[in-house]
């Protein structure tokens, strides 16, 4: 092992731990970074998860390789799709089969936010066997990592061999070829570049220079050119120096030309002292206001910190952060030529190449516009800049013109997943003009008004609508579920649709005569059909850019109508559905055919033969509208409490075979088709603890030792993530989140259905709650009267007679209590004996002012101290930490140890009193252990 390190000019650390059977460890530095580099054979899970947690003691900020022999078998699960907010959920592997072992596997990886190379990796798409001998074929074999060192693994491969039943696991981690690094190092060329100013002093000069300019103009097209020469004049702008992509000057974040200028008064204070031109107060002085002014910046950027880190919400927001602050990117491939990027959209737009004199006016007039486009930052410069966009805007919106720089989009491929060399695996991200994006808000605004107003999109469509969100898609389809699978025999069918580009496939001419059918006015209707009239893309990735193409189809990606727009494209899927009576769940007054949010759609049936007949329907309906359906991705999930015998039922979109799943993740949340919480609540488990070993670092170099800032982020990051879906799960205790974050989850599903109470948006979200609430109060009502002996008929009745049973109630269900905690102080296998020194009140002794005594009479009570309880030990680890004669027992230490001096006899009980009386004792073991462990250490 060594010599390979030193053949990559690796260094390793001279002192060694861990090296026993079945584990050893190594500590190496690669590229500035630390890994702690670990191979494992496992016997018994168990007892490996200990001996790793016990061995591997770790920063947060390290990177960690762990690798070897498991003999688990973990099937599909451990994806890395935390980013996704649909899907199956399951890694791609060539061995299907999860045993016991392998549960626990990868229960313990997730519990630690680590992630599976294997499956996951660009080099193990498949997921290849790592085993093959007499016992077949199976993939036992893994390579584990951390987080950070996700980001530093570059690819991964099961490798080949003949000497052994076990393949290889061969991984490259990224910056240990030494040729490649030499290649980046030739890259970083410096080149001058020309950036905006916007510091302080920046802002201030900007804001005078257009209080200073005119605007005459009052032709629309005339006045877009105005506003940008204006702004060009106003702005501020410097010469900086650029190596690579490193960029240049302060990355703090807080230093700006403040900063440099307090500092360039003290370099020359300083001068000045020391040539006994000024004194030396007045140095002094300069150097107290540099740093004074350094302060302020830094409070003010912590301030700023602490507030968008506050303000994050959901998951995507966390992940957002967290990326930029690791400067996370996902690269484009270079393989993927311009050319190619340009035929890939220019196909999925139905785009065609501008030609002749309208192409080459384009081009000239682009140089200028590219380098004068009006930024956010720019906008919002004066009272008098805001006042001139406004005029802008109503002279667009009375119909004087539109300018032909809002017409235009730069797409930016964005990378998803799979093989990075394929055009098909990115989606395109447009930048859109930031002007067009103010007015689309405005009548983004003004349509959504009038559609609910008018009614025109139907219960069932949750997307952008005021007042809904996800959750509520999530918490009806849970409780029609949950509501079939109460009844005998019940079962529902959920079709998951995944359209193929949804928003690139909308025919514009169809979402127009929808807008009209659906009831829109007519100038609204006109105004989208003036941003549709010509719309012009062009691809850019890095510095190179294609030629601009005129596109036909689609709404446009990035702009705030877009969404609006589809909801309203496929409003109608409900009445086809219901025309067609075909399908559906009924509750309370309601009856659900579908259920979406924009393009996140899943249909619901009670039968298989109505789902199919519902699907047959959807079929001919998609091809009306001109729509795909990505078959591969849509899913069918049947709820059942059983699987039924010979149950093969086949699933087809036209000719396509669609695949039926046990577990499903639809809108963010994870459904199983028995209707529990379990699969989510693992789901935001194994979430919260990822992003807890990501905020550990980022904590860490943001705040430092301040833990009271480090857990104000830890609290608003985490509960973003472990709080999705809690207005579902949150009203039984999961030991599982408790151990991540045990608050605000009562509480937050409580404010959901306290708020849906009074909700009028969605009538069927308010018939869920009603029905979810009196069945549950009917059930909690019934539970406690059967606790504590008495049916809840019988408590109504005797009511009605006239007899009050609260009082009697109360008294029985603290008597149960009782009871119940001592059953289980019986049945419990570690500790047998606490049941001898147990208290009904709380015990006299944590009353004592020593936190060092109350700790240590704990421990002997509670069992912690006897070797004895410690069941999971070999037989040899439970012996007398003392004499090593005898297994250690209290009973044993008191009389039976020859170490400690003889004592008369007494009872176990008496021994571990609640009021501390041999507390001198228990403090005399204590130092026995400490002096005996010294002396032979020393042998």
């Amino acid at each position: 092992m060594r010599k390979s390190w030193v053949k990559l000019g690796i260094e390793e650390k001279q002192k060694e731990k861990g090296e026993e059977e079945g584990y050893m460890e190594r500590n190496v530095h690669i590229d500035n970074e630390w890994w702690k580099i670990a191979t494992v054979y496992s016997k018994e899970m168990r007892k490996t998860t200990r001996r790793v947690e016990n061995t591997m003691k770790m920063d947060r900020e390290e990177c960690m390789l762990l690798g070897g022999d498991f003999n688990g078998r973990i099937g599909e699960r451990g994806a890395r799709n935390w980013e996704e907010e649909k899907g199956d959920g399951r890694r791609k592997t060539k061995d299907k089969v999860e045993n016991a072992e392998g549960k626990r596997l990868i229960e313990w990886i997730e519990e630690n936010g680590w992630e599976v190379l294997n499956g996951n990796k660009r080099g193990d798409e498949e997921g290849e066997v790592t085993y093959v001998g007499s016992r077949g074929e199976t993939v036992i074999d893994y390579a584990i990592v951390n987080e950070a060192a996700w980001e530093r693994v570059k690819e991964f491969k099961v490798g080949e061999r003949v000497d052994s039943d076990h393949l290889p696991l061969e991984i490259t981690i990224e910056g240990t070829n030494q040729e490649e690094k030499e290649k980046g190092e030739m890259r970083e060329e410096e080149k001058k570049v020309i950036v905006k100013v916007w510091s302080e002093h920046g802002v201030r000069e900007y804001r005078r220079r257009l209080e200073e300019a005119t605007f005459k103009e009052q032709e629309i097209e005339k006045m877009v050119t105005e506003l940008k020469e204006v702004i060009e004049k106003a702005t501020k702008k410097k010469e900086v120096i650029v190596r690579g992509a490193k960029g240049a000057g302060k990355k703090n974040g807080w230093w700006d030309r403040e900063c440099e200028q307090a500092k360039r008064e003290v370099v020359k204070a300083l001068r000045g002292w020391r040539r006994n031109e000024i004194d030396r107060s007045r140095f002094l002085e300069a150097k107290r206001r540099y740093r004074e002014r350094c302060r302020e910046k830094k409070k003010q950027k912590r301030e700023r910190e602490e507030k968008e880190i506050k303000e994050i919400r959901t998951e995507r927001e966390v992940w957002k952060y967290i990326n930029r602050e690791r400067k996370k990117k996902k690269p484009v491939s270079e393989k993927i030529t311009i050319q190619e990027w340009e035929e890939y959209f220019m196909r999925l737009l139905e785009g065609r190449k501008e030609e002749g004199k309208v192409g080459t006016q384009r081009k000239e007039k682009q140089t200028v516009m590219e380098e004068t486009e009006i930024t956010a930052e720019e906008m919002y410069g004066t009272e008098r800049m805001v006042e001139r966009m406004v005029e802008l805007m109503n002279g667009v919106w009375r119909g004087e013109g539109f300018p032909e720089d809002w017409r235009e989009g730069v797409i930016c491929p964005i990378f998803k997943k799979g093989e990075k060399n394929r055009a098909e695996n990115y989606r395109g991200i447009t930048l859109l003009n930031t002007g067009y994006k103010l007015y689309a808000s405005v009548l983004s605004e003004r349509m959504k008004r009038e559609i609910e107003e008018k009614g025109v999109l139907p219960d069932s469509q949750a997307g952008f609508r005021k007042g809904r969100g996800t959750v509520d898609n999530v918490y009806i389809l849970d409780h029609l579920a949950r509501n079939e699978l109460r009844k005998k025999g019940g079962r529902m069918y959920a079709l998951f649709i995944d359209f193929k580009a949804a928003f690139d496939k909308v025919d514009r001419v169809k979402m127009f005569e929808c807008m009209r059918e659906r009831g829109i006015s007519e100038w609204l209707v006109r105004k989208v059909e003036e941003i549709y009239a010509r719309t012009r893309n062009k691809v850019k990735v890095g510095e190179k850019e294609g030629e601009w193409f005129e596109t036909t189809k689609g709404v446009r990606q990035g702009c705030p109508l877009s969404p609006l727009l589809f909801t309203i494209y496929v409003a109608d899927v409900d009445e086809m559905l219901k025309k067609a009576q075909a399908g559906g769940v009924v509750v309370g007054r309601e009856k659900v055919w579908s259920l979406a949010f924009a393009d996140d759609m899943v249909i619901v049936a009670k039968s298989e033969r109505e789902m199919k007949e519902m699907m047959r329907n959807l079929e001919k309906y998609v091809r009306k509208k001109k729509l795909e359906v990505n078959v591969e991705k849509t899913k069918m999930m049947v709820f059942s409490k059983r699987k039924r015998k010979n149950e093969e039922s086949e699933w087809k979109w036209e000719e396509s075979k669609i695949e039926r799943v046990s577990e499903f993740k639809y809108l963010g949340y994870t459904f199983n088709g028995r209707a529990t919480v379990r699969a989510q609540v693992r789901e935001v488990v194994r979430k919260a603890n990822k992003v807890v070993g990501c905020v550990w670092g980022i904590g860490e170099r943001m705040w430092g030792g301040e833990f009271g800032r480090r857990m104000m982020m830890f609290e608003s990051m985490v509960e973003s993530v472990l709080m999705y879906g809690a207005e579902i799960w949150g009203w039984k205790e999961r030991e599982e989140v408790e151990r991540v974050q045990e608050k605000y989850l009562r509480w937050r599903a409580a404010k959901f259905e306290d708020r849906m109470g009074g909700r009028e948006e969605c009538r069927i979200l308010t018939e869920c709650y009603r029905e979810k609430k009196k069945n549950a109060d009917e059930k909690e009502r019934e539970k406690y009267c059967r606790r504590n002996g008495y049916a809840s008929e019988e408590v109504e009745r005797m009511r009605a007679e006239g007899r009050w049973m609260c009082a009697e109630l109360s008294e029985r269900d603290r008597d149960t209590d009782k009871q119940e905690r001592r059953e289980r102080i019986r049945e419990a296998r570690y500790n047998r004996e606490y049941e001898r020194c147990v208290t009904e009140d709380v015990p006299v002794y944590l009353g004592r002012e020593s936190t060092k005594e109350r700790k240590m009479m704990a421990r002997f009570r509670c069992g912690n101290e006897e070797r004895e309880n410690k069941y999971w030990m070999e037989e040899e680890e439970r012996m007398c930490r003392m004499c090593r004669e005898e297994r250690e027992t209290i009973e044993h230490m008191w009389r039976g140890c020859g170490e400690m001096r003889e004592r008369e006899e007494k009872e176990r009980g008496e021994i571990l009193n609640e009021d501390g009386r041999e507390i001198g004792w228990m403090k005399e073991v204590w130092k026995m252990r400490e002096r005996i462990e010294k002396e032979r250490g020393g042998e």
